[in-house]
């Protein structure tokens, strides 16, 4: 029911949008065999990722249910009302999507904000922390092409606020916010990113999304029983999911508020 209702307001506020979130739940679909990295057409989306230490839940599963709500919390906010933010969803079941499909959603809607959301997996089971990545300043080999980010000091700060809320804003719970961190997409600490940040790269080469900040968040280290512990107990995961929308919530409509965009599209090449 409460799914259906949100399907209705996300129809409902197009028309008079001032502001356009455009949020990515990472990974979704089945796993299809032959395909090294798991996805189904090499496409540079996989199915998932992480698999949560004790509880068992997929990545994939985590995904949507944040984005739906934060998309709940942005249409429940007073902020968000008086910005005129609507909010898309790239996908709203468990489907696959290919990363530049993601991407093509932001184009369209003519996104301010285009976030994926993630959870994070170290392989061994004992890192922690909010991560958050943007497309670094230059990329010399992507894709057999040489591109540059010129909006990367504006990806970056909002990746900082959003990293600061959610770690902040989970503290209560058992997080450690000394340990979040921000990286641009040219290099990372042993998650599990891979070919997952394509889905940054073609959305910020992108000149239609000038005005957009672009990121991808990854919320924590599922993987991790000590971690998984606090964030996903049946005593706590609901209010840990709140706790995580509210935050970006938070970080959202701040950005908005004091935002001065690109008048123009800037050279990525």
């Amino acid at each position: 029911m409460r799914s259906l209702l949100l399907i209705l307001l996300l129809n409902l506020t197009q028309a008079r949008a001032e502001f356009t979130v455009v949020i990515d739940p990472g990974h979704g679909g089945k796993s299809e065999k032959h395909h090294s990295d798991g996805s189904q057409k090499g496409d540079g989306s996989s199915w998932n990722n992480a698999t949560a230490a004790t509880y068992g839940y997929l990545e994939k599963d985590l995904c949507l249910n944040y984005s739906k709500e934060l998309a709940w919390a942005l249409h429940s906010s007073e902020r968000a009302k008086k910005l005129g933010i609507r909010t898309i969803l790239t996908r709203k079941t468990d489907k696959h999507i290919s990363a530049m499909t993601r991407s093509a959603f932001a184009v369209e809607y003519g996104a301010d904000i285009f976030i994926s959301i993630h959870f994070n997996a170290s392989g061994k089971g004992k890192a922690s922390g909010t991560r958050a990545y943007y497309c670094s300043a230059d990329h010399p080999e992507w894709e057999y092409v040489h591109f540059v980010n010129p909006y990367a000091d504006r990806d970056r700060a909002f990746a900082e606020r959003v990293v600061k809320n959610i770690s902040g804003s989970l503290e209560l719970y058992g997080a450690k916010p000394e340990l979040a961190k921000v990286f641009g997409d040219s290099r990372h600490d042993g998650g599990h990113l891979k070919d997952g940040l394509r889905v940054l790269g073609y959305a910020r080469q992108d000149s239609h999304l000038h005005k957009a900040v672009i990121i991808l968040l990854e919320i924590e280290f599922i993987d991790n029983p000590e971690v998984a512990a606090w964030l996903l107990s049946p005593e706590n995961r609901n209010h840990t999911r709140k706790a995580t929308a509210a935050a970006l919530t938070t970080a959202i409509c701040d950005h908005l508020e004091t935002d001065t965009p690109p008048t123009e599209p800037r050279k990525t090449r």
